[in-house]
């Protein structure tokens, strides 16, 4: 999926990138014995466990963003 102002219109989406992700799962499901709904499952958590780490490097990139912004007052401060 695409970034703020490099994004593909939504109708566009859903009609290529939902198709191959049926296309995926079914694939997935076929060639691992499991059930579509099974395999949805396992997908979800996984996508669920790599926006968690997706968060957690955001939050950290603010983190450091918010520490120099504080030791960039911090100067100004002791320059006054």
């Amino acid at each position: 999926m695409g970034t703020l102002f490099n994004q593909t219109t939504r109708k566009d989406y859903f009609d290529n990138d939902a198709v191959k992700f049926l296309d995926t799962v079914k694939t997935l499901a076929r060639d691992h014995g499991l059930t579509v709904e099974e395999t949805c499952r396992i997908l979800e958590l996984s996508m669920k466990i790599d926006d968690y780490d997706r968060k957690d490097e955001q939050l950290a990139g603010l983190g450091r963003l918010i520490k120099d912004l504080i030791d960039e007052i911090s100067m100004l401060r002791e320059r006054l």
